[in-house]
């Protein structure tokens, strides 16, 4: 629908014309998510030193949200990270550690800006699910950069692309296990073959300095920032650093995993150089690679065997698959020695889900 221009209109304009394009106006605000006051409160609270807590509303007449957001805008001048968690509504450590970083974080010791997205998918949130939004069962995550007129998930893709991207100068990711999902150890992700030379080497610099034992050096290449799918890779495709955090799981809030997070977070604002704290730089840490996921081969019940974290060898039977009657249909062996990185510990599987994956870890070097 195309916008209206005051330079289409007419002096001569009668009252009916000017009123059916008012109306068409509001008709495109409202299939155009990405407008209305929310953005222009948050960009307004983008230029006032201070912290400032509001809330984005997006979607239609049918499908609504809004997405809770806290503004910390510093005392001097310097970058802006944008912090996103609850992509995913079950993946509670990422959401509790941003609630609690935004509440100790205070705006005279900050060089710069930083935005936090609390829970950029609330429906999932509130609806207490699995991957998928219960307002249109889509997984947010797989549906970047988004769709402006698409449904409820694919918008609230599109805002975060469209909107709040364009305002960073680094992007951090965070997740953990869902809520079915048992996750270990914890890790940071980057993007090793999407986005120039550039955006690749700022992104392996903030995740080593995020400060997480294990990394994840991502090997799926980008050619168009169409093809971003995930959240992090939406980011590195507009030309902005991103990484992916992994703490936390199993339909809980883990103390530990927001511990990890909150320093990890705090340890990202040092690098950026928008605080002066100073932290150690870890002597040693590990890349994961080579990663194998399992997947089920038909819908059924999942008995796990093992923990995440386990050490597994070739062949070790890491859990089985029944039918709805309770009959063994599938085991699930480790295809090769390595860790077990994460393994789903509720019964319900469909189809082609993943339950569980083994990788291998190699050491490098301290910096």
């Amino acid at each position: 629908m195309p916008w209206l221009s005051c330079q289409n209109t007419q002096a001569a304009m009668t009252k009916t014309l000017l009123l059916r394009h008012v109306f068409t106006l509001l008709i495109c605000l409202l299939i155009h998510p990405a407008l209305g006051a929310d953005l222009s409160a948050l960009q307004t609270a983008l230029e006032k030193p201070g912290k400032h807590q509001l809330s984005l509303s997006i979607g239609d007449v049918d499908q609504q949200a809004n997405i809770p957001i806290t503004a910390i805008v510093g005392a001097q001048s310097g970058p802006t990270l944008l912090v996103l968690s609850g992509i995913h509504g079950s993946e509670y450590s990422p959401i509790v550690a941003s609630q609690r970083l935004a509440t100790t974080l205070e705006p005279e010791i900050i060089s710069g800006k930083i935005i936090f997205v609390h829970i950029a998918n609330m429906p999932a949130y509130l609806g207490r699910t699995v991957y998928t939004s219960p307002a249109d069962g889509k997984n947010l995550n797989r549906l970047f950069p988004g769709n402006p007129s698409g449904t409820l998930s694919a918008r609230i893709a599109f805002l975060l692309t469209d909107q709040l991207y364009p305002l960073a100068d680094a992007v951090l990711d965070m997740h953990s296990g869902d809520g079915n999902e048992d996750l270990n150890p914890i890790w940071v992700g980057y993007y090793a073959q999407a986005g120039n030379p550039d955006v690749i080497a700022r992104s392996k610099a903030l995740a080593m300095a995020f400060g997480f034992e294990h990394i994840v050096a991502f090997q799926w290449e980008l050619t168009d920032r169409a093809d971003a799918i995930w959240a992090g890779s939406a980011a590195v495709a507009l030309g902005i650093p991103s990484i992916d955090v992994e703490a936390g799981g199993k339909n809980v809030v883990d103390a530990d995993a927001v511990a990890s997070i909150t320093a990890g977070v705090r340890r990202t604002l040092a690098h950026l150089g928008m605080t002066t704290e100073v932290f150690a730089p870890l002597q040693q840490q590990k890349m994961i690679h080579d990663r194998s996921w399992i997947s089920a081969p038909q819908s059924g019940s999942w008995i796990a065997l093992k923990q995440a974290g386990d050490r597994v060898k070739q062949d070790e039977l890491l859990g089985y698959l029944t039918d709805f009657h309770g009959r063994k249909v599938f085991e699930a062996r480790a295809p090769k020695d390595g860790l077990l990185l994460l393994i789903v510990t509720a019964p319900p599987i469909q189809k082609g889900e993943t339950v569980a994956i083994v990788a291998r870890t190699q050491q490098v070097v301290a910096r």
